[in-house]
């Protein structure tokens, strides 16, 4: 297959110790392909679901990255960290009461629901051009602003104090390592995330995750199409569409495609496939009519 026909979405299952880009230069090495991104960084301490986007697909970040993810997340008690995770350095706190089992509960509810959740210091947004973990490091007062986000559900999993682990269903955005303090507070005892683990990106979860080494060999073999998850499920809850191959070819050079809606919602954007489930792109409804966004291929090409 030749580079400019690799193109696909990938479920990494990421292990504790590289970083994304870790992640994201080994398979350029392994693929040979240079256009490769991944969907939403993991910190190096964390494992679990990495979504990468080979060729033209990484124009798909967009959509992709703000898909909401599962975690399961280990908070460790009576005890904080500069970086909100294990990386420290870390300060341990005497003289704490543990929460009882009975009271976890109730004090996790409170945290489900929108709310504006302040990045930490030491992330990878941008501030002034340097990222701010950068900025921390060197001492430097970095303000943030506050984001929303939304907790759809904060399940306990276990509790022996120190240790609460929890499962988290979250809105894009969301810093676990934040929630993880926030927890502390409201028991009073001071958190810092132990471990975490990605559990689902959008519609796509462990249970299609490869390991590097394991693309490596269907790669090797040719076999490299059999670890790319379909479109459809990769888009997961977007709205689809599949046109015929008049439209597709309006659709393919830009123009407005006329067609019936697909409910009474109004619906912003959908993917577009034909009759054998091939993404063409995305398109943006306008006046009742779907308006190229982001045309991914002709009718002629191949490969999904």
């Amino acid at each position: 297959m030749a580079d400019s026909d690799l193109a696909g979405v990938l479920v990494v299952d990421k292990a504790k110790g590289p970083t994304s880009h870790d992640i994201v230069a080994s398979l350029r090495r392994v693929l040979q392909l240079r256009r490769i991104g991944h969907c939403g960084t993991l910190d190096p301490l964390a494992s679990g679901i990495l979504v990468i986007c080979l060729g033209r697909y990484t124009r798909l970040n967009r959509w992709l990255s703000s898909a909401d993810k599962e975690y399961e997340a280990t908070i460790r008690l009576g005890a904080t960290s500069a970086t909100g995770d294990a990386q420290g350095p870390i300060e341990h706190h005497a003289e704490i009461t543990p929460p009882t089992s009975s009271a976890i509960p109730g004090e996790l509810k409170a945290f489900i629901g929108p709310t504006d959740q302040v990045p930490p210091a030491y992330s990878a947004i941008k501030v002034g051009g340097v990222r701010s973990y950068k900025r921390a490091r060197r001492g430097e007062q970095v303000d943030l602003k506050a984001r929303r986000i939304e907790i759809h559900a904060l399940d306990l999993i276990r509790y022996v104090y120190p240790d609460l682990v929890v499962r988290i269903h979250c809105s894009s955005g969301t810093y676990i390592r934040v929630l993880a303090e926030d927890i502390g507070q409201a028991l009073g005892t001071g958190a810092y995330l132990a471990e975490l683990r990605r559990l689902r990106v959008g519609n796509l979860g462990l249970d299609m995750a490869l390991a590097v080494d394991d693309i490596a060999a269907l790669s090797q073999s040719d076999r490299i199409g059999e670890a790319f998850a379909h479109p459809r499920q990769a888009l997961g809850a977007m709205a689809a569409i599949e046109l015929n191959a008049e439209k597709l070819l309006d659709f393919t050079h830009g123009k407005t495609v006329a067609h019936q809606p697909l409910s009474e919602s109004p619906i912003e954007v959908c993917a577009v496939f034909d009759a054998a489930e091939t993404l063409f792109g995305i398109a943006h409804w306008e006046n009742g009519a779907l308006r190229p966004y982001c045309v991914l291929r002709q009718p002629h090409t191949s490969a999904r």
